[in-house]
């Protein structure tokens, strides 16, 4: 029996192919819209529109870029601005500190807000008394250079003293001395500084936040202290 014969196949792409095609055009078309409208940038959805429309022979305009001016954006700015500074004025405070030897009685550390000076024995305060000696009048003097130039900072102004007993007819006891004591400096910031007065405080602690035990001369020195607390980060 005689095999029949296979009918010669047409020559191109079978024609199921072509429909085949078209839906896959289609549906691409359609994802790509889908993602479009997901994350909807105008400019972006109407060139997305006129590029489609373009390829399937229906543009009526040419597609357009829209052109925005250049804005020069600072690197730097706010509260991470404000940090830097900081670090820059504690460094410059720093080096006024080693250039007088002074780096046993001021302590300058830098803080997540600002910078915090330790200022005390024996460049602080002679005992009983709330007036700045001159050693230490000087320096808060050097330091107020250096951050005057930010008028907006807020100052805090910690006094504190030892547990020994006060003896003066000026002051009644140690909190009402650590407490005139950070006002002198207080005073002092904002004569020299400008600073404004609303951004500047005082606290006496007295003989309550000590740092070493009052047990030894020496450690009793440790907590006769002033401590200024100059903040840039909450600062307008």
């Amino acid at each position: 029996m005689a095999k029949k014969k296979c009918p010669d196949c047409p020559p191109g792409a079978p024609v199921w192919m072509t429909t085949f095609s078209d839906l896959n055009t289609l549906l691409m078309t359609f994802f790509v819209l889908l993602v479009i409208m997901a994350n909807f940038d105008p400019v972006k959805y109407a060139l997305t529109v006129e590029s489609i429309q373009g390829a399937f022979g229906v543009l009526e305009t040419f597609p357009t870029v829209p052109i925005h001016p250049i804005v020069n954006i600072p690197k730097k700015t706010g509260d991470e601005q404000k940090k830097k500074q900081s670090l820059k004025d504690a460094e410059k405070i720093k080096q006024i500190v080693q250039t007088k030897n002074l780096q046993d009685a001021v302590k300058v550390d830098v803080t997540e807000k600002g910078i915090a000076i330790m200022l005390r024995d024996p460049v602080g305060f002679a005992s009983g008394l709330a007036d700045l000696k001159d050693q230490g009048k000087e320096i808060l003097q050097d330091i107020s250079e250096v951050v005057k130039s930010n008028p907006d900072l807020k100052v805090r102004v910690e006094g504190h003293t030892d547990n020994v007993p006060i003896n003066s007819q000026r002051y009644r006891n140690n909190w009402e001395l650590s407490s005139a004591r950070s006002l002198s400096v207080v005073q002092l910031f904002s004569s020299q500084t400008g600073i404004k007065p609303e951004n500047m405080s005082a606290v006496g602690y007295g003989e309550y936040r000590p740092i070493a035990p009052n047990t030894t001369p020496e450690e009793r020195a440790k907590n006769r202290r002033i401590q200024i607390f100059v903040d840039y980060v909450n600062s307008p």
